[in-house]
């Protein structure tokens, strides 16, 4: 039982880092954008890519001014700031090489690699040459990482608790992205035009979201097509489909195991449904940040009660 679950769990955070990990490097490049596109202080735009990503109060106790060159060594490089691209990475890799006997040899080679070349950067590698090329290599080396998951790795429990870990991030990375969009567009005047393009392009959704708005670009159309599409896989609605559908597929021989993973499914289809059932008035009736807000407590909810179900002990588990 604990073999399980300590392998259950390393499984489990190798999805949730792998995605952590691409979901913080797509914002930071889409930040870039933000400050060509729209005239805003260096110090405004990346206090708020702390605000979203970060944690504010660790960052100005160790760096104290928001600069492009301290923000990028805590968000990218930093080791003692745990979501930084290098600790995510690390982490993941960490978990990876801890049950390497059970996962396939070209997925470590691809997470080693990757670590390996991103602890020797300095933010001077960052800056030097082009951020959007440094920020698309690990983007495209963590697709290549989930390709080749896909196209390998039999659809067994490994895969799914892979995969429950992948889309729980996803969707709590998406709702934090929506609450900082809803926060920083109440604070800014409605001209915030490039502010909003910034997450559709930040979650590769510009041109999905263009062939069915058109040249229609404001909150509510955006919110609505994030958060209920269904056939988006980066909106929230698909989020809780495709974790559903992945806690529907572990099966355990313990009874009781698989009761409570049927109740766990059970509860992210709760989501998904109370999600079929909003519009758009529900969005603009001025109770969208709680519903976020209620969103993300579901998410914490179902982290924790997996962790309780299959994760009996933390010992020697990257987490």
């Amino acid at each position: 039982m604990v073999m399980m679950g300590r392998t259950a769990e390393a499984l489990f955070w190798i999805g949730r880092y792998t995605e952590r990990t691409e979901n913080h490097a797509r914002l930071i490049d889409v930040y870039y954008h933000i400050r060509e596109e729209k005239e805003t202080s260096s110090e405004q735009s990346w206090s708020r890519l702390i605000d979203t990503i970060g944690d504010r109060a660790a960052f100005t106790e160790q760096y104290g001014s928001f600069t492009e060159q301290h923000v990028l060594q805590y968000i990218t490089l930093d080791k003692n700031n745990s979501n930084s691209l290098l600790a995510c990475t690390n982490h993941a890799r960490s978990n990876l090489r801890n049950i390497r006997e059970k996962m396939p040899a070209e997925l470590w080679d691809i997470m080693n690699g990757l670590y390996l070349w991103l602890k020797e950067k300095e933010v001077r590698d960052i800056t030097n040459d082009s951020p959007h090329l440094f920020y698309r290599f690990i983007r495209d080396t963590l697709s290549m990482f989930q390709g080749a998951a896909t196209s390998i790795m039999p659809r067994q429990n490994e895969w799914h608790f892979v995969e429950a870990g992948r889309y729980l991030e996803r969707a709590e990375n998406l709702l934090r992205l929506l609450q900082s969009l809803c926060h920083d567009y109440a604070r800014e005047d409605l001209s915030s035009y490039p502010l909003m393009l910034s997450v559709l392009k930040s979650v590769s959704g510009y041109e999905s979201y263009r062939r069915e708005h058109a040249d229609t670009v404001n909150l509510s159309s955006i919110i609505k097509f994030l958060m209920l599409h269904e056939s988006f896989p980066r909106s929230v609605n698909f989020s809780f489909q495709s974790l559903e559908r992945s806690l529907q597929g572990i099966q355990l021989e313990d009874p009781d195991l698989n009761l409570a993973v049927y109740r766990l499914a059970k509860l992210a289809g709760k989501v998904k449904a109370n999600l079929a059932c909003m519009d758009e008035e529900d969005i603009l009736s001025g109770k969208l940040e709680m519903t976020l807000s209620a969103l993300r407590e579901s998410c914490n909810v179902m982290g924790l009660r997996m962790s309780k179900v299959f994760f009996p002990s933390r010992e020697e588990v990257i987490a």
